[in-house]
């Protein structure tokens, strides 16, 4: 059965509905309702908060109608209508909505701006377990000087409470171009009638694509370079969070700590071992993160004890902040970050292999909040967070990134969708080290002929797959009959235009792939599982399907680098998560150049930031601890040139380089060295 659905804003002028509608619809009103207690509270919870979201009386009433839904049963138009027409949406279509699950054909109807508060109501009533993500944007007051904070305890932190502000925080669509049975909602009606747009005829040839960009030969030497320097997993990550990115941000902590009237006098070595503690959260944790100091046998963690005193800890990372109070652009949702966004944005392009290949999507920066008793749905298996464009080396490398605010606070150029837009952004990132013949992939979310074009003339090959809809009506089989034909069928055209060939391809299901620099032949040989035989069989496999399966996956291999042992540790401030997130994807790139550079000795993920955490916990321990330092810590510390003094010792020790006996030595590394090798000694 098909379903479908018609969305419609009551501005409270000239509203009109059949009077049939209209009756029942008072006669619906009329019946006494008991909303669930979590929703209840939450609309509590948003009338504190402040004036726009649902419990306000500026908030206007949201009203749908729609016929042959699944959660409303057999019902003609004006039953349904009636049961629609409140003040409350259900929640079932409110969510299909704004989760983008399809009604109907195409993408699914979506709103370009709700409230988070809206869609936690529904689905406190909606039944299934299947897990769904919700992009938001920050909280409304994110770029203003008072930095939203969690009333709730923020040790042991829970991700089912949310502050009053993150209610109210505009909820990202999924799917940020605009479908063929989109509505566009408008809360103010149109002033004037714009133009229609005269699409070009295109005229479509069958024929394989000519493309015309040069072939790739370029070397890396910057690559060369870091192999030459064989530097350990600390000098890698300290290539992102360096000297400077360091200073910035213990120069901006001391700052907002002296505007609250503290002390703070944070170091270098504290701020080390701050994010050496958060960096073992990921792969160590505890309910309370307190734990780590306890005496309690079962908890104890000597290094983080060792290293930093819990008040400290706390003190430090309760003041963290990386931008000017004064100096922050209120257009921004992100400005309270921006400055840290820039200085990765600009490391993680230096460093980065330079490769032809690159992929392009959404990864997600899950939120954590801490405030309210039961502020999303118990049961539900749901990831709540921010939308980050990414984009990627094959291997997973991320080159560029940039947190989505929605279309409302980014607005898109180059009469692209924001999809589009966030592709063209990294190609011109991609380009600040030279105009060569990049290679991108993308899926069909971004995908569109004029991005294609677009690309084409900056000279960069594309890639993605493409909705039936954004084919530019190209007369190619239809995807009914193709599927009646063998698996690896495929058809194709191309554009004599802009010389873009598009392809429909059956495999599993029938894909539409677009590209400007790939074609058909030559056409290889895929392996496919057969379910009907229970066996594997070969199947034709064009060129640009071939290589778009090789190297669309950089952005997922980066997520799941991240979530594999991603920064445990939350502050009460709603950007604590990205800070981790920005953390983990550092730690990512770091362990990319490792397995670059070092092809005799490489370590994994794990043990990679395992040497990060323990170098940074282990430099900053107290020196009149008993134990043997570790070997690990020697190899670090060493050729750091920080604290390094030569101290005179009653017992006469051999000396670390020349091996004669000696009676002085470095009061940091504790090692006997003469005062003529001591300047030797400590260089690489």
């Amino acid at each position: 059965m098909r379903k479908w659905a018609h969305l419609s804003w009551d501005t409270g002028i000239n509203g009109r509905c059949h009077q049939d509608a209209r009756t029942k619809r008072q006669n619906y009103e009329d019946q006494p309702r008991e909303p669930t207690a979590a929703a209840a509270e939450r609309e509590e919870a948003a009338e504190r908060s402040g004036p726009g979201g649902i419990g306000s009386q500026s908030a206007k009433p949201f009203h749908l109608v729609g016929r042959n839904m699944d959660s409303f049963g057999e019902h003609d138009l004006c039953a349904s209508t009636y049961q629609l027409l409140v003040a409350r949406p259900p929640p079932t279509i409110l969510f299909l909505l704004l989760s983008g699950i399809t009604c109907g054909r195409g993408t699914g109807l979506k709103l370009k701006s709700t409230k988070l508060l809206e869609i936690l109501n529904g689905l406190e009533e909606e039944s299934g377990s299947s897990k769904e993500e919700i992009f938001i944007a920050p909280p409304d007051n994110a770029a203003g000087d008072f930095t939203d904070e969690d009333s709730g305890d923020e040790d042991g932190w829970q991700d089912a409470h949310l502050p009053g502000s993150m209610l109210h925080a505009s909820v990202v669509p999924e799917d940020s171009s605009p479908g063929k049975d989109e509505v566009d909602l408008q809360l103010q009606p149109a002033t004037k009638r714009l133009k229609a747009v005269v699409e070009p005829q295109r005229v479509w040839t069958k024929r394989d694509i000519q493309p015309d960009f040069s072939s790739w030969t370029a070397s890396d030497p910057h690559m060369e370079d870091l192999k030459s320097q064989e530097l350990s997993p600390v000098g890698l990550f300290e290539l992102f969070f360096d000297e400077g990115t360091i200073n910035f941000i213990i120069n901006e902590t001391n700052r907002y700590a002296w505007q609250k009237n503290v002390n703070l006098g944070l170091t270098i070595q504290e701020l080390k071992c701050v994010l050496g503690i958060l960096i073992l959260s990921g792969y160590i944790s505890y309910p309370r993160r307190r734990m780590f100091w306890e005496t309690s046998p079962d908890s104890h963690h000597h290094l983080v004890a060792d290293a930093i005193r819990r008040d400290r800890f706390e003190l430090i990372f309760s003041y963290l902040h990386f931008a000017d109070n004064n100096e922050l652009d209120e257009s921004d949702r992100f400005a309270k970050v921006r400055p840290l966004i820039v200085r990765m944005n600009c490391n993680f392009q230096k460093h980065a292999p330079l490769e032809e290949f690159y992929s392009f999507g959404e990864s997600m920066c899950e939120y954590f909040g801490h405030r309210g008793s039961k502020q999303l749905p118990v049961g539900k298996p749901m990831r709540l967070g921010y939308k980050i464009w990414c984009g990627t080396t094959s291997t997973g490398y991320l080159v560029w990134f940039e947190p989505s605010q929605g279309t409302l606070f980014t607005k898109p150029d180059r009469g692209l969708d924001l999809g589009g837009s966030m592709v063209v952004k990294f190609v011109d990132a991609l380009q600040e080290r030279g105009c060569l013949p990049y290679h991108i992939f993308f899926d069909k979310v971004f995908t569109s002929f004029k991005l294609m074009s677009i690309l084409k003339k900056k000279g960069i090959k594309a890639t993605g797959t493409v909705h039936e809809y954004r084919t530019e009506r190209c007369p190619l089989k239809d995807p009914k009959e193709l599927k009646k034909m063998k698996k690896g069928t495929f058809d194709y055209k191309v554009d004599e235009s802009d010389e873009i060939i598009v392809c429909r391809w059956h495999d599993s299901s029938v894909v539409n792939i677009c590209s400007n620099a790939v074609g058909i032949e030559p056409v290889g040989l895929a392996s496919h599982h057969s379910g009907a035989v229970k066996t594997r069989t070969q199947v034709h496999q064009p060129s640009l399907v071939r290589l778009y399966q090789e190297k669309i996956g950089g952005v997922g291999r980066m997520d799941q680098n991240i979530a594999k042992y991603k920064v445990k540790i939350r502050g009460m401030k709603w950007y604590s998560s990205f800070i981790g997130y920005v953390i983990d994807a550092a730690l990512n790139n770091a362990w990319q150049l490792h397995r670059i550079c070092s092809h005799d000795a490489q370590v994994d993920l794990l043990a990679f930031r395992r040497y990060v955490a323990c170098v940074y916990l282990e430099s900053n321990a107290d020196t009149s601890s008993q134990g043997r330092r570790s070997r690990r810590l020697e190899t670090e510390s060493r050729f750091d040139m920080i604290g390094h003094w030569i101290i005179h010792q009653e017992k006469r020790t051999r000396c670390a380089l020349c091996h004669s006996q000696t009676n002085t030595r470095c009061e940091k590394c504790q090692k006997g060295v003469h005062a003529k090798c001591f300047r030797e000694y400590h260089i690489r």
